[in-house]
């Protein structure tokens, strides 16, 4: 039997092949920013790999009175 070593690869661009390392853009024709975006065929080396998204959210708040200061 043949054991695979498991290899992950990260990117805030887009997803990355974790076979070949072939990086993909979020200006490509693909949605990468999809929670239900979970598999691609990386179109140099052919393989599949998961993909898993995980997107954050953050707000900055800031109190009127301080906004006023600032003028």
């Amino acid at each position: 039997m043949d054991i695979v070593k498991r290899k992950e690869t990260y990117s805030d661009e887009g997803p990355q092949c974790p076979y070949c390392s072939r990086q993909y853009t979020a200006d490509e024709p693909n949605y990468y920013d999809e929670q239900g975006y979970t598999e691609e065929t990386c179109d140099e080396c052919e393989k599949t790999f998961d993909v898993s998204v995980y997107i954050s959210t953050s707000w900055t708040c800031t109190a009127r009175e301080a906004l006023k200061e600032k003028e």
